[in-house]
């Protein structure tokens, strides 16, 4: 995909820039498939999950080199072992807090996606939101499984009914979940190294993938 670029004519928007546009839509750590089919159904353009597997692996080894030489990396989510967690893209420029991923992480970070792109959705912006978009497409592949966000035919979902639904949920688990990930974030911030905030402490399965870029900071 090509996009305006000053007076040199266009330029190619790397997977990075795609991936920073979906996960900032988001607001919450992804997977690579998720960060693909937002940015495919909000943004256009072929951007695959297959092209995200490696892209943390090269944004550590950029921050090795030269620390905090961009103005943001795609860094990794951290578990409750101070871990990268695996598969779950972030932005370096999150607060700690929001890149941690506690027990109830997974279904906030759901929830909180399904939210944004039923607002994005709502919002316009030129976002083809028929029933066959591929915006629809990926809300209805969420409303179903958030209870009450669907409608009990097949047509498209509400946007509106979907996000009803899934802050009715959050309200259950988002104050419990923010405890959580603060509780997480205190200890990232005392026990661990400017790289490792980012890109979480090497544990016996990442030790292999990070002996090309040296030890992390601890």
């Amino acid at each position: 995909m090509r996009r305006g670029g000053g007076g040199d004519g266009l330029r190619l928007v790397t997977v990075r820039e795609q991936a920073h546009q979906a996960l900032t839509l988001l607001g919450v750590p992804a997977q690579p498939r998720l960060i693909a089919a937002v940015r495919e159904a909000f943004f256009g353009g072929g951007l695959r999950g297959a092209q995200l597997t490696s892209l943390r692996r090269d944004e550590e080894r950029s921050f090795a080199s030269s620390p905090y030489g961009r103005p943001y990396y795609l860094c990794a989510a951290l578990t409750d072992r101070l871990s990268p967690a695996r598969g779950l893209l972030a932005v370096s420029t999150w607060p700690l807090e929001q890149r941690m991923v506690g027990p109830l992480s997974p279904r906030v970070h759901f929830l909180t996606c399904a939210v944004a792109v039923a607002e994005r959705m709502t919002a316009g912006h030129g976002v083809d939101a028929g029933p066959d978009s591929g915006a629809a497409r990926l809300l209805a592949r969420m409303a179903r499984n958030i209870p009450g966000g669907a409608d009990l035919d097949i047509g498209p979902p509400d946007p509106a009914r979907v996000i009803e639904a899934a802050r009715a949920e959050l309200a259950v688990h988002a104050e419990r979940d923010t405890r959580d990930r603060a509780e997480l974030a205190g200890r990232a911030a005392a026990q661990l190294g400017d790289r490792a905030r980012l890109f979480g402490a090497a544990t016996l399965s990442t030790i292999g993938d990070r002996a090309a870029t040296g030890p992390p900071a601890i």
